[in-house]
């Protein structure tokens, strides 16, 4: 169904284009369609304006977002928006994805802070450290291909979502921490931490940690449990020991790059990063890695108190 604006809608169009230039209303992916079915479709005579007034009839309308074809001037209204699970959308140079300008990005109640995809060939560690590197504020900067930003890990994505919140982490107001590593779009396995008094690095520790899938981890010992881990490339490392590659015990690592320090099979296990982790609830023995699975993502999100 096809509607046209009225007058209060047209009123706010002229204040978001008076607007436009400073983008205090909305973010922008161009290239992308959304294809779930639409709350709504507009046309518009195409201009230069019209991908403005498209996003207006949007926050007139109160919708999750807008796709707008340049050359059609069709403005198509949505419930979804382009990262959401179920969000499908289309890649063509003839539209721009549009939504109300959002500066963080949620999960569930949790702001995601770090996304982290396997096989980039692009250092996870090195992501985490680079304060001058964030991709929000606002959200969905045209730099991040919008699997990036998804709990569906089967889309396509070949960098590290990374927040402005870890580089202000300490004055953040951060309270918890959840480390999540995810296959096939599903959680595998989970640790909550008390992000209470922390920096970047500091809160990812043994005596932080509040509940985990693994039942374990608040009564183990630990030969490594820190971000930095065993240098140059097992980071976000929790190793109970070392005894000789097919006997180690542990719970979970990224492996950061091929390195020849680390001779295991499985610290080369092709392109990196990848997510090590055990499938069990407690730590297990590396041996063959019948108890391990490698995982497509690792999350780490928040959630904020005083």
């Amino acid at each position: 169904m096809k509607t046209q604006p009225n007058l209060k809608q047209l009123l706010l169009l002229m204040a978001v284009g008076a607007a436009e230039k400073r983008q205090e209303f909305y973010s922008v992916a161009r290239g992308y369609r959304l294809t779930n079915p639409p709350m709504s479709t507009v046309g518009y005579k195409p201009s230069t304006w019209s991908a403005i007034w498209c996003l207006g009839h949007c926050l007139a309308s109160y919708c999750a977002s807008a796709s707008f074809s340049k050359t059609e001037g069709i403005c198509e209204l949505h419930n979804v928006k382009l990262y959401d699970g179920d969000a499908t959308f289309m890649e063509s140079n003839d539209w721009v994805y549009l939504e109300p300008k959002s500066d963080v990005l949620t999960w569930d109640g949790w702001t995601v802070v770090f996304r982290a995809r396997s096989d980039t060939r692009t250092s996870i560690y090195a992501a985490w450290l680079n304060d001058a590197v964030y991709h929000d504020h606002p959200l969905l900067p045209p730099r991040l291909k919008p699997g990036c930003f998804s709990s569906n890990t089967s889309r396509p994505c070949d960098d590290h979502f990374r927040s402005k919140i870890v580089t202000t982490w300490e004055i953040a107001g951060v309270q918890l921490v959840k480390v999540v590593l995810m296959k096939n779009s599903r959680v595998r396995s989970e640790i909550i931490f008390n992000g209470t008094g922390t920096n970047k690095m500091s809160w990812f520790s043994p005596n932080r940690v509040i509940n985990s899938t693994w039942t374990d981890l608040t009564t183990s010992s630990f030969m490594y449990f820190s971000i930095t881990g065993h240098p140059n490339a097992r980071r976000f490392a929790i190793i109970h020991d070392y005894i000789s590659c097919p006997e180690d015990l542990m719970w979970m690592m990224v492996i950061d790059g091929n390195d020849i320090n680390h001779e295991c099979l499985w610290d080369n296990p092709g392109n990196s990063p990848k997510f090590l982790y055990t499938t069990k609830s407690k730590m297990a023995v590396t041996g063959n890695l019948k108890d391990f699975e490698y995982g497509d993502a690792m999350v780490i999100l928040v959630k904020f108190g005083k």
